[in-house]
């Protein structure tokens, strides 16, 4: 990689969101920004840039055609200029809310723009009394894209959900709609979800959710390629270089990365801080870039001399896995209509093996020659000589690029499966000898002993002045439980034709107990994941089918949603909150979850990340005594969320008054056994130095590194911090992280 070369900025803006565009000729630079302002300058020229004073407020995005450019704003306005006088020629479009993103289609004749709304209005740029409305979004639009051959439209919503519409006629016609793959964020983050289509038309690049770009096939909305491990956080922007050989991507953390489209490989890297917008100069090896500083440059010579330039006539082919059109580079006109002749490298034919092929030791080709036409049936056709090609019709070819696709996704499929996190119910334990724990908490413990045709269930309390211990003889078999002071929740799917059934019962007395009956042909009932209830009013059932339905202490349903497609793990309650974690879906084996209030259908969190390590697995949630959210995970770590309330609400930390209850195992047994051990109360510590026996020891050894010293440390961090209120800073909430110290397994009382 080259050395970075020393740029000298040129300060376009104030701070704040900055945005440019380059005019298609590539004679002239746009940029707008937080201080209302649009700026031209001249490419190649150290002249002072023409100035437009037009918005009311900052100005979001700006985009150009080759006769206008165009511009919107946080006031709601869409304005469209002349690109050769500079003056303001129509207003496109004026709206309550925020306008976010605006794009030209290819032919220039219509603007589309995308913001807070949740709809994204397609205006014609010479009659601005034609508008097109797609099918709306559940939640406000963060960035739209025309294909390159204007006749589809991508829009990204800011809940993570593309859609792809076909807009040939005037009805728009969804054609799909891609959810789960990109991150969900909030309408004014920096962090980029945008869909960028490949110059070849074939694909499509957006940020996934572990900071990677992905490409996607057109030919079947699949994964193809990814260009990972390049940057450590969230990519604020990505673009293609004119050609397509190239993509250029920009992090939040402080580096812009250079990719080579064919291997993707990095082949250039430059570290500048808060970068926000990149673009590639028309027909020039220059790429620049503005930052939340308000600062635009402009890097000279971005690709290496011994390699294919960024521009030309020739357009270099998607990175896609079985795109049959990417043996060879397409010419620009095939896309464009323009039969001009053009200049550029052809790119280099792929390798033979691939991805494939290093993974499961065999060819595409050998995969695809399994069938021998030995009866002479005639299924496999065209065998003739072999010449060495992928395509040749020498090739035996019993599959098709569609059925090896077909493969693919069967093995991919089974990879994603064995990713996902497995249900549980917090507080319960596998069987063991004919016991097991249904619920383990707090407040007691729920534990059934299997008998031949029945259980027998018996409910006991760690304050038995609280409520006396009680059995019942369970002929339904259930397999989970939720224990509160004030009743037992049971409930089993019953499957292989047999219905489901949730009893509820109330300590003390069998008046107030009810059950219900949910049907096996029921999908919202389907496969049971977890259940949870309060002590208020409500108790929830989650399927593994991402159906939530709520009941009150009565048993009367109240609500029935599904709250995502991603399967249910286990959920946890508190009052009338309801926290739910599910599998992330996406393949990468993470865990996201969402805390509600029911009584007020108000969403705190939504869809965002556990944080478990991806060689860890979660093993217990549940609700500190303050209504803290607590997980704890297989490293013996547990973790609290802070301030996930409104602003103001938050509670001091307390699993149970700053003390974390366990029950200590022996002999390496992962759960406890029946009957139960005795339960501990352990202190929790900052982790922010090691056992403390072992320092004093070191410390006899002349180690600089002093207990005492330490121990003031924590003290004061914990004076500091009040009861632990700030460690980690994550938009509007915080985890605190706190590992437990002990040598043995603790099992968590959730």
């Amino acid at each position: 990689m080259a050395t970075q070369q020393i740029v000298v900025p040129k300060y376009a803006h104030t701070p704040g969101l900055t945005r440019l565009a380059y005019s298609v000729d590539g004679t002239a630079l746009l940029t707008v920004g937080s201080n209302r302002l649009i700026r031209k300058f001249t490419v190649d020229s150290e002249d002072e840039p023409y100035s437009i004073e037009h918005h009311e407020n900052d100005i979001l995005e700006v985009a150009s055609s080759r006769t206008h450019f165009a511009t919107c704003s946080e006031d709601g306005t869409a304005s469209l200029f002349s690109m050769t006088t500079n003056e303001m020629e129509s207003m496109l479009v004026r709206q309550s809310l925020p306008i976010r993103d605006i794009t030209f289609s290819p032919d220039g004749q219509w603007v589309a723009v995308a913001g807070d709304e949740t709809t994204v209005k397609l205006v014609n740029s010479t009659d601005i009394t034609r508008i097109i409305t797609p099918p709306a979004h559940r939640q406000g639009v963060k960035h739209v894209a025309f294909h390159p051959n204007g006749a589809l439209l991508a829009t990204s919503s800011v809940d993570g959900a593309i859609r792809i519409f076909s807009i040939s006629s005037e009805e728009p016609q969804l054609v799909k709609t891609i959810e789960g793959l990109s991150p969900p964020v909030e309408l004014s983050d920096e962090t980029c979800t945008k869909v960028a289509w490949h110059p070849d038309g074939h694909g499509f690049a957006t940020q996934n959710k572990t900071r990677d770009i992905i490409t996607i096939s057109r030919g079947n909305w699949s994964i193809e390629r990814s260009f990972a491990s390049g940057h450590m956080g969230p990519i604020n922007d990505f673009a293609w270089s004119p050609n397509g050989a190239y993509i250029a991507t920009a992090g939040s953390d402080g580096k812009i990365l250079i990719w080579d489209t064919q291997t993707q490989n990095i082949i250039n890297k430059y570290s500048y801080k808060n970068a926000l917008c990149v673009q590639w100069h028309p027909n020039q090896n220059s790429l620049s870039f503005t930052t939340n500083q308000g600062q635009m440059y402009t890097l000279p010579n971005i690709i290496p001399a011994e390699l294919d330039p960024p521009f030309g006539r020739t357009i270099y082919p998607a990175p896609l896995i079985n795109d049959p059109d990417a043996r060879a580079a397409v010419k620009l006109g095939e896309i464009t209509g323009d039969d001009t002749t053009g200049f550029g490298k052809p790119y280099a034919r792929l390798p033979l093996g691939s991805d494939h092929e290093h993974e499961y030791g065999i060819s595409e080709i050998e995969e695809r020659n399994w069938i021998d036409d030995d009866d002479g049936a005639g299924y496999i056709p065209d065998l003739v000589e072999d010449n060495g090609s992928i395509d040749s019709p020498g090739r035996k070819r019993g599959h098709s690029f569609a059925d090896d696709f077909a493969s693919n996704k069967r093995r991919f499929e089974s990879v994603i499966k064995k990713m996902q996190h497995e249900a549980f119910q917090p507080g319960s334990t596998p069987w063991k000898n004919g016991r097991r724990y249904l619920s383990l908490n707090s407040v007691g413990y729920i534990w059934t002993v299997e008998q031949d045709m029945h259980n027998t269930v018996t409910v006991s309390f760690f304050d038995r002045g609280l409520n006396r211990e009680y059995h019942f003889t369970d002929h339904f078999l259930y397999d989970k439980a939720s224990l509160t002071e004030h009743a037992a929740l049971f409930a089993n799917y019953g499957g292989d034709g047999q219905n489901g059934r949730v009893f509820f019962r109330e300590h003390g007395s069998l008046q107030d107990s009810w059950d219900l009956t949910f049907h096996e042909e029921s999908i919202a009932c389907k496969d049971l994941a977890c259940l949870s209830h309060s002590r208020q009013q409500q108790l929830w059932y989650c399927s593994s089918k991402g159906y939530v339905r709520m009941f009150n202490l009565q048993g009367s349903p109240i609500r029935i949603y599904r709250q995502s497609m991603n399967s249910v793990v286990c959920c946890a309650s508190w009052q009338d909150f309801v926290m739910i974690v599910r599998n992330q879906g996406d393949g990468s084996g993470g865990l996201v979850y969402s805390i509600e209030n029911v009584k007020y259908d108000e969403t705190f969190q939504k869809n965002d990340v556990v944080d478990v390590p991806f060689d860890s697995r979660l093993t217990s949630l549940f609700f500190s005594e303050d209504g803290d959210p607590c997980i704890y995970d297989s490293d013996g770590v547990l973790l609290v969320l802070m301030h996930w309330r409104s602003p103001l609400q938050a509670k001091p930390l307390g699993v149970v008054q700053s003390k974390f209850q366990c029950i200590i195992l022996k002999g390496g047994e992962k759960h406890p056994y029946i009957p139960l051990p005795i339960s501990s109360e352990l202190d929790i510590k900052i982790p922010i130095y090691p056992d403390t026996s072992k320092l004093k020891a070191d410390a006899k050894e002349g180690s600089k590194l002093q207990p005492d010293s330490l121990e003031l440390e924590e003290q004061y961090l914990r004076d500091k911090i009040s009861d632990f209120r700030i460690l980690i800073r994550r938009k509007k909430f915080i985890w605190i992280w706190i590992r437990i110290r002990i040598t043995k397994l603790a099992w968590i009382l959730s």
